[in-house]
């Protein structure tokens, strides 16, 4: 009966340095700060609002608070 015997690859260690260098190299994902100039409707923002944290409003899209979104805009 014959074993298999599991290979090592060797991979030189600049080659993972290469890589790690790389990855690292990466921008981190920027929080671009949206206003109501952003958006061309109510709408458009209102959406926005509700899916980005409103209760927090990082935005800040809601000045008044009351749960509508850049209410000048145009429906």
């Amino acid at each position: 009966m014959h074993l298999l015997r599991s290979r090592r690859i060797a991979v030189p260690t600049f080659a993972l340095s290469l890589i790690a260098a790389a990855v690292l190299a990466q921008p981190a994902v920027a929080f671009r700060d949206r206003d109501c100039a952003d958006f061309a409707t109510h709408r458009q923002a209102q959406h926005f609002f509700e899916t980005h944290n409103p209760r927090r409003d990082p935005h800040n899209l809601d000045g008044d608070n009351d749960g509508k979104a850049c209410e000048d805009l145009p429906y």
